[in-house]
């Protein structure tokens, strides 16, 4: 999961236009400081037995997930409406999280204030 994180910061670094390694060096990716949670998400408390969580963001730079033959994953529309994810057996979903948002938020308004 490393290498793909690494690759994929790579990747975003060029496709904004900077140096390949400029979001590994930002973010200390060498420094072996990662977080890797596996959850297995118990019954909703605030429903009638649902599985999942309650609305949440996703904390850190890239949020890896694997489903499991229960489903259930959604994201918010623009619309505020919940859309349901398909996510193929064995299949990885990987999306971005609320420290690679904020890092992108502060690299635009950067290059507003030029």
């Amino acid at each position: 999961m490393r290498k793909i994180v690494v690759g994929l910061a790579r990747a975003m670094s060029e496709n904004l236009g900077f140096d390949e390694n400029y979001i590994e060096k930002a973010f200390n990716m060498k420094s072996g400081f990662d977080v890797m949670a596996m959850n297995l998400y118990p019954p909703n408390s605030k429903s009638k037995g649902d599985i999942g969580l309650p609305y949440h963001t996703d904390p850190g730079f890239v949020v890896t997930l694997v489903q499991d033959v229960n489903g259930g994953l959604q994201i918010l529309s623009h619309k505020g409406t919940w859309i349901n994810v398909y996510i193929p057996h064995h299949a990885i979903l990987i999306q971005l999280g609320d420290h690679l948002e904020v890092f992108l938020l502060k690299l635009i308004s950067l290059i507003c204030l030029k």
